[in-house]
């Protein structure tokens, strides 16, 4: 069939469909297209969906039933992908870990999600997961099958090309009898840690199928877009929204195992990027790259980013240098994405915003007692849409005190509207520094220290103090070769704030402690300036 091209896409078709019902399409309509490159080597729409069969057929094999719990620990690849198809097909719960997890997380996510199944690479970047593995499998007593990537397989597991040969011999009758509904659960999302002890976060295939349709849209993904992937495969942004967003753009992937600027830069002149999916940082990174000069952007049209605010230099660099619109988004582990600019919007909508709540999503902002303030003022982001979670997994009391009287779930994020009907995010509302008596949003000063000359990350936290509550402690992470001080930062933050915001003390790091998608792991960051006795 010839592979499909144009302009438009009808996305209002998905809504209602479950992911197996999508791949179906893909494999009838565009077998024959290209759909992911991955070191070299390619893979097209119809080799990708009989992968996926095989290892759905070995689960059912094994007895793997709707509703079963089957896990993934692998760095990216595009087995990765086959893995997760293969179990959203028959109905299971796909549970997603990170190859920077370790024996605690493991331990923790496997036992609390009950898996039966577990994929996992044998080791990955000095990393023996085989040994982690073998070590707490006596905490595991519902663990029954493990099919291991790569040469060392241990006694107790499968090679994971095992599944493959097992699904080979396809009985369709099988394959097919008691199918996911659209209001099935399709995964057990963990908390990514940024706030402590991770929640499994249930969520359906109507959840996902139709957050990504809305973010589809509003990035005007088509056929002719290669879409490149940067972020962690184990992550929600990369998993059920970059991922499904090139399904139902019928596109290409483009999959790199970890972001590297250079090499990412390399693909724009090789691949013909279009579209990418990242965090402010890697942008940054690509920029400051000394091979930026060398790159051919003019295929370039499209960035999703979230996790921090985008600041306004960035905006425009990337914009005029990348040939790249920037859109910002916002969004939980418990939804997706649920706010986010159109790529068509004006640069002047974009800038310290979140765009707008996505079609079918109500946001709104509440005060302490629940009730909405007007728009200009800061409350707590509160949102209603089919784009919610079901429950956090065996967890009914954190599941119920999650959401307010109004039946809104309560983001524990601070914002507000501004004029021009965009959202923005000013902190985390256990983030807010109360300082003799002032309110203090991280976000703010970290938007405008973003902005100086020299400075690479920034991240603001509040510690305690004896008289004013709280100080504010500004950490610093300087981009290559600078020479910027402490004392340039709070000149800086004089010249442009009220003196209650201006930071207390600066600190000079080479580091933060991150989540896997790069966002600011602000308890541990805290944690580490107390031992310092800061």
């Amino acid at each position: 069939m010839k592979e499909e091209t144009g302009k438009t896409i009808d996305y209002g078709k998905y809504e209602g469909q479950t992911f197996g019902q999508i791949l179906d399409g893909l494999a009838r309509d565009v077998p024959d297209k290209e759909m992911i490159v991955f070191n070299g080597e390619r893979m097209t729409y119809g080799e990708f969906y009989q992968r996926v069969m095989q290892v759905a057929m070995a689960l059912k094999k094994l007895g793997i039933k709707k509703g079963d719990r089957v896990a993934a620990l692998f760095p990216n690849c595009p087995d990765f992908f086959v893995v997760q198809q293969a179990v959203l097909y028959i109905g299971a719960v796909f549970v997603l870990l990170s190859t920077r997890y370790r024996e605690y997380e493991l331990s923790y996510m496997l036992k609390h999600s009950e898996a039966r199944v577990l994929f996992t690479i044998d080791e990955y970047l000095k990393t023996s997961f085989t040994d982690i593995i073998d070590k707490i499998r006596p905490e595991l007593p519902n663990l029954e099958f493990c099919y291991v990537m790569g040469p060392k397989v241990p006694s107790w597991g499968r090679p994971f090309e095992e599944a493959l040969n097992i699904g080979k011999d396809l009985d369709e009758k099988l394959l097919r009898e008691d199918l996911p509904k659209y209001n099935d659960t399709a995964s057990i999302l963990y908390t990514s840690g940024s706030t402590g002890l991770p929640k499994g976060v249930k969520m359906t295939h109507r959840a996902f199928v139709f957050g990504a349709l809305q973010v589809a849209r509003r990035l005007r993904i088509t056929p002719d877009d290669v879409s490149l992937m940067v972020v962690p495969c184990s992550h929600t942004l990369c998993a059920f929204i970059q991922f499904p967003n090139a399904l139902m753009g019928r596109c290409r992937i483009v999959m790199m195992e970890t972001f590297e600027a250079g090499q990412a830069l390399e693909m724009y002149n090789k691949e013909k990027i279009s579209l990418i999916y990242g965090v402010p940082t890697m942008f940054v990174l690509m920029l400051e790259h000394p091979n930026f000069a060398k790159t051919d952007f003019s295929s370039s049209r499209a960035g999703y980013t979230g996790g921090a605010i985008i600041p306004e230099e960035l905006m425009s660099g990337v914009r005029h240098k990348m040939n790249c619109k920037l859109v910002s988004v916002y969004g939980l582990s418990e939804c997706g994405a649920c706010s986010m600019n159109d790529v068509e919007d004006d640069e002047s909508l974009k800038i310290g915003t979140v765009g707008r709540p996505l079609d079918g999503v109500d946001i709104v902002i509440t005060n302490e007692k629940q009730e909405k303030v007007p728009d200009g003022e800061v409350g707590e982001v509160c949102l209603k849409g089919p784009i919610l979670f079901t429950e956090y997994y065996q967890q009914p009391e954190l599941t119920k005190a999650a959401y307010d009287k109004n039946g809104y779930f309560c983001t524990g994020d601070l914002g507000k509207y501004l004029e021009n009907g965009m959202l923005a995010i000013v902190g985390r509302k256990k983030e807010m520094i109360i300082r003799g008596g002032f309110n203090v949003y991280p976000a703010e000063l970290e938007e405008q220290i973003g902005l100086i000359d020299g400075v690479q990350s920034v991240a603001v936290v509040g510690l305690p103090d004896k008289v004013m509550g709280e100080k504010i402690v500004a950490c610093i992470i300087p981009s290559p070769g600078s020479s910027i001080t402490d004392k340039d930062i709070v000149a800086y933050c004089k010249a442009r704030f009220a003196n209650y915001k201006v930071p207390n003390v600066v600190i000079i790091m080479s580091e933060f402690p991150v989540t896997a998608l790069g966002k600011v792991q602000k308890f541990k960051l805290i944690e580490t300036l107390q031992a310092k006795g800061i």
